[in-house]
């Protein structure tokens, strides 16, 4: 009786077990099933049939404010609804309206994804026109509109690719209205001429035709013969003329230090020339040096004092 008992329970047991698996490995394949890699092109979502719910060519949308005037308009080549994702726009090209009804930026990408919020979420490389000309290239995992305010937002690593460089911060923030982006955070300019720029919280201000950078956090000038610290920087990109801002300190590659404020740095034509009118004090290992007003080309190593120049040598 025992015996029968126990065979009966084992078998049970078993049988208990071949269930659970089974059960195991059809929720793996339905989990596999509703996963979809965003990165996959249209062609390859096709041929996952399965993995979507809905597909609409030539899709486009009209989103309208409380007084009933058109704030959005989205397009895309393909939209697909999934079961367990956000919606999907492939080559998505979204258009928002001012308060008159006039269009005011256009946003382009690849891919974006539509979100249960009504929000766009725009990944990999964006393009942003706005009607004054402006044009802003950015390059991020993450870039979302906000259907409200029409504000852009990245919590993620950004990359802006400029005219002559490239930036990369933690984040971004842009009220389309004002023409105005901040990138936020740890900041990082890559000039062409090989300079970095270490600063946090860049403003980028291109209404009227403006080409302005500028920060009020300290900053960090890193350039092939010299590392400068200042309390700000303002870099006007269409006279290449870039100022570090407030207490400046130069430490040259050959050791020697030179203290002064509100230094201009002339980067027209591929040069280096830093000029200030503010008082010097230059210090080397055998001089102490001070002055008021300096030009210096960095590129040639030449230095000028100017102005009352004293000096004392060991």
């Amino acid at each position: 009786m025992n015996f029968q008992f126990r065979s009966n329970l084992i078998i049970t047991l078993f049988i208990i077990v071949i269930i659970g698996a089974m059960l195991i490995l059809i929720k793996l394949l339905s989990n596999s099933f509703d996963e979809v890699d965003p990165m996959l092109t249209e062609n390859e979502i096709m041929a996952q049939e399965v993995s979507y719910l809905e597909k609409i060519n030539q899709f486009s949308l009209q989103e309208f404010d409380d007084r009933q005037i058109l704030s959005h308009f989205v397009k895309a080549k393909s939209y697909f609804n999934f079961r367990n994702r956000p919606a999907l726009l492939l080559d998505p090209r979204v258009t928002t309206y001012d308060e008159a009804g006039k269009e005011n930026y256009i946003l382009s990408a690849q891919r974006a994804n539509y979100l249960d919020s009504g929000e766009i979420k725009f990944t990999e490389e964006v393009d942003i026109h706005s009607n004054s000309g402006v044009t802003h290239k950015i390059n991020t995992e993450e870039l979302i509109i906000g259907t409200k305010t029409d504000d852009l937002v990245s919590h993620k690593k950004v990359t802006y690719l400029g005219e002559r460089g490239k930036i990369i911060a933690q984040g971004m923030y842009m009220h389309t209205k004002q023409d105005k982006l901040k990138l936020t955070g740890k900041t990082v300019i890559y000039q062409d001429g090989g300079q970095r720029i270490l600063t946090k919280n860049l403003n980028i201000d291109q209404s009227n035709g403006k080409k302005h950078y500028y920060s009020e956090e300290d900053t960090s000038y890193l350039a092939k013969y010299n590392k400068i610290y200042s309390s700000g920087i303002d870099l006007n990109m269409q006279t290449e003329l870039l100022t570090l801002a407030g207490k400046v300190e130069i430490l040259q590659k050959s050791g020697s230090k030179i203290n002064t404020k509100n230094l201009s740095i002339d980067q027209s034509k591929g040069g280096e020339v830093y000029r200030t009118k503010e008082s010097i004090r230059y210090q080397s290992k055998v001089a102490d040096i001070s002055a008021i007003g300096m030009h210096y080309d960095a590129k040639n190593q030449k230095i000028k004092l100017t102005g009352g120049v004293v000096g004392r040598y060991e």
